[in-house]
């Protein structure tokens, strides 16, 4: 039995990799965080820093681009808030020792839940302004 998504009819199977290209735009928007805050680190070259900051931004910008192709705009954007968010704290703890306090993770547990909501009501909203 296929899936189909009930706003563009097609089969949920054929948007998986559009979610992909969401979720990597995400973790490339993450990255280009990361290399901006190496520019401060005085043992990384900041031109290798700043390289790579506008090496992730334009993977970010190719992927979220390619993402859009199959997915709605607030679809995209929430799939690449999320993975943003989840990788930069990540990114965070592992490579700088950032504390991942329970605030934070109940933060991100909030920020989460929130774009999800946004994500279902624009969904369910386009419906709601037409008459017939």
């Amino acid at each position: 039995a296929v899936v189909s998504t009930q706003s563009t009819g097609e089969p949920m199977s054929s948007k998986l990799r559009y979610y992909l290209y969401s979720g990597l735009a995400g973790c490339f928007g993450a990255a280009a965080g990361i290399s901006a805050k190496c520019i401060s680190e005085p043992t990384i070259p900041t031109p290798l820093c700043i390289a790579s900051l506008i090496f992730c931004n334009l993977l970010m910008w190719l992927n979220f681009t390619a993402a859009l192709q199959g997915l709605r705009t607030v679809e995209a954007t929430a799939c690449t808030t999320i993975v943003n968010f989840l990788c930069a704290g990540g990114a965070g703890w592992a490579l700088f020792g950032e504390v991942l306090s329970w605030y934070w993770c109940g933060g991100i547990g909030f920020i989460v839940s929130g774009v999800l909501l946004l994500s279902l009501d624009s969904a369910t909203g386009e419906t709601h302004g037409k008459t017939e």
